[in-house]
């Protein structure tokens, strides 16, 4: 089986901090920095794309979907803990 051919190309700028940690992870999958960004891009742009898409349902699920989110929602006391944390998130 053959490998795609890859004729296009993209040139970025972007700051020496992005690039480094762009570079840092790519290096950590044990991907090239090509690799790395272009499956990021990819995946972004699909995710993306799905959320965009109609999702077309009848009205009776559509009623009960409905009703299910307009309901008041029940505090979870273990995330409430932590959105009154003051954790310091560190890299």
């Amino acid at each position: 089986m053959s490998a795609l051919k890859k004729t296009e190309k993209i040139n970025l700028r972007m700051d020496a901090d992005a690039h480094d940690t762009i570079s840092r992870a790519a290096e950590i999958c044990g991907k090239s920095l090509t690799a790395f960004m272009t499956e990021a891009a990819v995946y972004s742009a699909q995710k993306e794309l799905l959320d965009q898409r109609f999702i077309g349902v009848d009205a009776r699920v559509f009623d009960n979907v409905n009703e299910l989110l307009s309901k008041d929602g029940k505090p979870n006391k273990e995330l409430v803990k932590l959105f009154k944390s003051n954790i310091g998130w560190i890299d």
